[in-house]
């Protein structure tokens, strides 16, 4: 059995891309194409999210270390 891809799901912030819900930061691509219609159908406009590979750090990340 291969591993498979993970997925995880971003948001435009102020902090730039960042991590929409630590929920939705391991997905399988069915999950992560689920994940995204809720959101979508929730209101937030498509230029505001993204999948990427689960493995990706958040922009916000760094600046969060500094506090």
């Amino acid at each position: 059995m291969t591993d498979e891809k993970r997925w995880k799901i971003q948001e435009m912030t102020t902090e730039g891309w960042t991590s929409i819900d630590p929920k939705t930061d391991n997905l399988l691509k069915e999950e992560c194409d689920e994940w995204l219609n809720r959101y979508l159908e929730g209101g937030i406009p498509p230029t505001r999210l993204r999948a990427v590979r689960s493995h990706v750090l958040d922009d916000g990340l760094a600046s969060l270390d500094n506090v």
